[in-house]
């Protein structure tokens, strides 16, 4: 499914009753294709375009993106983190510091949660959950 086609998808599923069923159904498709680390840029985008939307906890998306883990993830979510943190991807973020053991990488992505907390592009919401998540690595 090529990029323009995947966010068309995500967006009409947004206006469906069942959002999660019907991302459900786009992961399915996305794995017959065998879709790659490229889709997951575009997830990430949508989420950061959808910032209040309820993706699910942790949802079809979360479990496709994360599927990428080790193999591209990170650096996709920390560029997402760059552009534009939301909730949801410092939700994200969070999960990944907690599954990295080396002390250097892990970190790399406590600064990048403690920049998405001050990020311009922020919202409050953002910003308290950074807060949150580093109050917790702190204690």
């Amino acid at each position: 499914m090529n990029p323009i086609h995947l966010r068309n998808q995500l967006l009409n599923a947004t206006e469906a009753p069942d959002f999660i069923s019907e991302a459900a159904s786009i992961i399915e498709s996305l794995k017959e294709e065998n879709a790659g680390l490229e889709s997951v840029s575009v997830i990430l985008k949508f989420m950061e375009e959808h910032p209040d939307f309820d993706f699910g906890v942790p949802g079809p998306l979360v479990h496709f993106v994360e599927k990428f883990y080790g193999r591209g993830y990170e650096a996709e979510l920390l560029a997402s983190i760059a552009r534009k943190p939301t909730s949801h991807t410092i939700w994200l973020l969070n999960r990944v510091i907690n599954g990295t053991k080396q002390a250097a990488d892990r970190e790399r992505l406590i600064s990048a949660l403690r920049q998405a907390e001050s990020h311009p592009a922020s919202d409050t919401q953002a910003k308290h959950q950074a807060r949150h998540f580093l109050q917790r690595l702190s204690s």
